[in-house]
């Protein structure tokens, strides 16, 4: 293959540049004064080096020390180059997120390194600490904020922060303590400390390095995942230390529906912590006495359950129960609104919270009504690696059945929904907390079966193109969630104007005659949509040929309530370098039967839109037949992951390209003339 010159006097010089660069960096580890960082920023090159990037990070190193309790000391360090004018603006603000009942924060020192090599230090005390922007969750998180003096292209910023204390994403704040009292900065898990680093960014990196100082008694165990992390472990008299780095990275690509970075991304995952069973036993131990009853949890449970015969429909009503009554809304309850969940009477009272209060009512209910069923950790979106690291962002629910089998429920997600665990939670990890201790766990995969959509239309064209018809829609899974959270969560009168403005996909002009479904809250059964419907103009009719389009499959792109998961997805690109996301796998069941005009005989040109087999990552299977004036327009388009894998991506584009075409074809219908 020859390569074009211009591409290789490219690729030589990022390559010089990246030499230089780690001569450069090798030559100033441990050295911050700005004669030392000159070479290094230098080094760094330009816009020319990295043409699609706005900056550059130099360096980025974090040190932390570990004390025998789990408290952490991290110093972090950090040198950015400006490239461009967006990466000027895109550095002119920092801002640093903090927990203050957990952490404390300070900014060390913020200095500019200008192109002629004169330096501005800036005072750290110009930052502000104010209230971080919240939505739903109002826990009372801080940050400091600060606008950097201008900066201009060839300039870089460093920064040194130190921290100390924890923070763990699906919880709350702790109950504060005296500002002296060191203990509010030790972890939950006393004498325990973990971190996941991952080493890559949305701009390129030129080094990023992780330092662990832990005492000798309390060795670490790390992984690395995703590809290659260079890791090192050294000690002396007193402490281990563990050192990761990784250099010349590019930055992460932005994708379509791009899963979360720690799934592709490199990364370590690092705890002191033996064993998941550990981490179950001490999530069990701290949560074990916020499951109490009383008199008035007792009677709700008894007012809940009356007439119901099965454990499992008990257990399905009081997960319900928890679902539809208690709002997720995150205010802060004083103690408690740390790592321990809320007892049942309280997040009764309240009747809001966060994940692991709705979680914790359920468990309430359950174990009032006799159930054994315990707390849980998930991570909702990617996976838990193997380290016992926390490496969760959701609480949740697990029943344990007589026969030992467990029973997830996550009363948070499922909000008018049929289940007791939402089919877009599928292939999660949990860890369950028990006195025994549980190992990590995970759901098993769904079909696409199970989040299945049916659309079911027949349908007349008059002589002047008017296309009148019913339409019978029907889901399970995710699709069936999707269309009870629409009818149930709307006013009637919207949602009147939602499904007319549905069909006016199809045409400006399409008229709803009348609609009907089925009950959101009736569990009992797949939920139904059934409307009948009026399109004028929607067929081209003429003197010899009658002509229109597919109305289900193009109805199913459109996508109505998010019953579609591919509903108008974007024109997707041959290759991808990162997985999709797309959290539920489904299957698009097609059945329409149109009927042509008197005296047109239906005679379509393409009879067959097929990719892939039912074995594959995705299929499109969609056929014509005619039977006298009637024209079937019928088949499936599945897709059988939440996550699309890159090497499973051209099977999957051409599912949806074909499905695509199927919907965009004219089925054509001709007379003979007179």
């Amino acid at each position: 293959m020859r390569i074009p010159c211009s591409r290789c006097l490219k690729a030589a010089v990022l390559l010089a540049w990246l030499l230089l660069a780690a001569v450069a960096l090798a030559s100033t580890d441990g050295d911050t004064t700005p004669e030392s960082l000159r070479p290094l920023i230098d080094a760094a090159g330009d816009a020319d080096t990295y043409p699609d990037a706005d900056l550059v990070t130099v360096f980025d190193r974090t040190t932390s020390d570990v004390e025998p309790s789990g408290l952490s000391h991290v110093v972090r360090h950090q040198l950015m180059k400006v490239l461009t004018v967006g990466g000027a603006r895109d550095l002119g603000f920092q801002r640093f997120d903090y927990d203050p009942v957990t952490q404390l924060i300070e900014i060390r020192r913020v200095r500019i390194h200008h192109p002629d090599g004169t330096v501005t230090d800036v005072d750290p005390g110009t930052a502000r600490n104010v209230t971080q922007p919240m939505y739903m969750i109002y826990w009372g998180a801080r940050m400091l904020a600060m606008q950097v003096p201008r900066l201009r292209v060839g300039d870089a910023l460093e920064l040194e922060t130190y921290r100390k204390g924890f923070m763990i994403a699906y919880l709350a704040q702790a109950e504060a303590h005296d500002e002296v009292d060191e203990s509010r900065y030790i972890p939950p898990m006393r004498g325990h400390w973990y971190d996941v680093q991952v080493f890559q960014d949305t701009h390129p990196v030129m080094e990023k390095t992780v330092t662990v100082r832990t005492p000798r008694d309390k060795p670490l165990q790390y992984r690395v995942y995703n590809g290659e992390v260079f890791a090192e472990t050294t000690f002396d008299d007193a402490m281990l230390t563990y050192r990761f780095w990784k250099r010349d990275m590019s930055p992460l690509p932005h994708e379509w529906r791009g899963a979360d970075r720690q799934d592709f991304a490199p990364k370590v995952v690092m705890a002191t912590v033996a064993d998941w069973e550990a981490k179950s036993r001490w999530f069990w131990d701290v949560n074990q006495n916020q499951f109490d009853s009383s008199e008035e949890i007792d009677a709700l449970v008894s007012d809940i359950t009356k007439g119901l015969k099965t454990d499992e429909e008990k257990v399905h009503a009081l997960n319900h129960w928890a679902a539809m009554n208690i709002r997720y809304c995150g205010l802060n309850m004083g103690e408690g609104e740390g790592y321990v969940l809320h007892p049942g009477d309280m997040i009764l009272r309240e009747r809001s919270g966060v994940c692991k209060d709705i979680a914790g009512m359920a468990i309430t209910l359950c174990r009032a009504a006799g159930y054994e069923v315990y707390p849980a950790m998930t991570m909702a979106g990617s996976r838990v690696e193997a380290i016992p690291a926390d490496q969760f962002n959701h609480c949740v629910g697990a029943w344990r059945k007589p026969d030992g089998e467990w029973h997830m429920l996550d009363p948070t997600w499922i909000p008018f929904s049929r289940y007791d665990w939402s089919r877009s939670e599928g292939e999660q990890h949990f860890v369950i907390g028990t006195p025994e201790g549980e190992t990590l766990m995970a759901i098993r995969a769904y079909g696409a079966d199970e989040n299945q959509l049916t659309l079911a239309v027949r349908g007349k064209i008059e002589p002047d193109g008017t296309l009148t018809g019913k339409l019978e829609m029907s889901g399970a899974g995710s699709a069936d969630t999707r269309l009870r959270r629409t009818l149930g969560q709307s006013p009637l009168p919207g949602l009147a104007d939602g499904l007319r403005a549905w069909l006016a996909h199809l045409v400006p002009g399409a008229e709803l005659v009348t609609w009907d479904a089925g009950d959101p809250q009736d569990w009992s059964r797949p939920m139904t949509v059934s409307l009948e419907f009026r399109l004028p103009g929607y067929a081209a009719v003429g003197d010899r040929v009658c002509a229109w389009q597919p109305v289900a499959a193009n109805l199913a792109i459109a996508g109505y309530g998010g019953a579609v998961r591919l509903a108008n997805p974007p024109s997707l690109p041959e290759e991808r370098e990162t997985p999709a996301m797309l959290w539920w796998p489904q299957q698009v069941i097609l059945d329409e039967v149109i009927e042509a005009p008197k005296g047109y005989e239906p005679s379509p040109t393409v009879t067959e839109w097929q990719a892939g087999t039912v074995d594959d990552f995705a299929s499109c299977d969609v056929a014509v037949s005619v039977k006298g004036r009637k024209v079937t327009h019928a088949g499936s388009f599945r897709f059988a992951r939440r996550q699309v894998p890159v090497d499973d991506w051209p099977a999957f584009r051409e599912a949806v390209h074909t499905f695509r075409d199927a919907s965009n074809t004219h089925l054509v219908a001709r007379r003979e003339g007179k």
